[in-house]
């Protein structure tokens, strides 16, 4: 249980420290560090991933800058119409469970998306510019982080050798 708990407190301190990078944001984000870590489940299908963790970063780090341009092209350009949709994501790679959520929650991180209900068979976002990609693009991230929270004994039913 204290393994455990050492290991949610260095990671949640290390996502803040990428986050925040400023030293005056420990003074609030470290309660809300350890508020965090205690309040998490401990369900052993919660578990990460630490490698796909790693290969993860980046595509979130583009997902984010890509939004940004995206919304900052829109307010910048009063001539350019904002195609916004509510669309329905139905599930296809990610049980119920912890890996939903997670993709609930980052969707609300990227700018020009927000998740508005989480159902058992389906995510609805709002999409601030529909493209031919959106729809292929939430595929894709529900499949990286059904890989972020799979097991390996799930990688290995999924995965001909």
């Amino acid at each position: 249980m204290a393994v455990r708990l050492v290991r949610r407190l260095a990671l949640l301190a290390l996502i803040w420290w990428i986050i925040s990078g400023a030293a005056t944001a420990w003074a609030w984000g470290l309660p809300v560090i350890l508020v965090t870590a205690l309040v998490i489940p401990s369900s052993g299908a919660a578990r990460i991933r630490p490698l796909a963790l790693l290969a993860f970063l980046p595509l979130t780090l583009w997902l984010a800058l890509r939004g940004g341009m995206q919304v900052a092209t829109l307010a910048c350009t009063p001539h350019l119409d904002p195609a916004i949709r509510v669309i329905d994501h139905h599930w296809r790679h990610l049980p119920e469970g912890p890996g939903r959520l997670f993709m609930a929650s980052l969707i609300n991180l990227l700018p020009g998306t927000l998740t508005l209900r989480l159902t058992p068979d389906r995510l609805t976002v709002h999409v601030l510019q529909m493209d031919a990609n959106t729809r292929p693009g939430l595929d894709r991230l529900e499949a990286r982080i059904a890989r972020l929270f799979a097991q390996d004994a799930d990688l290995e039913k999924k995965e001909p050798r």
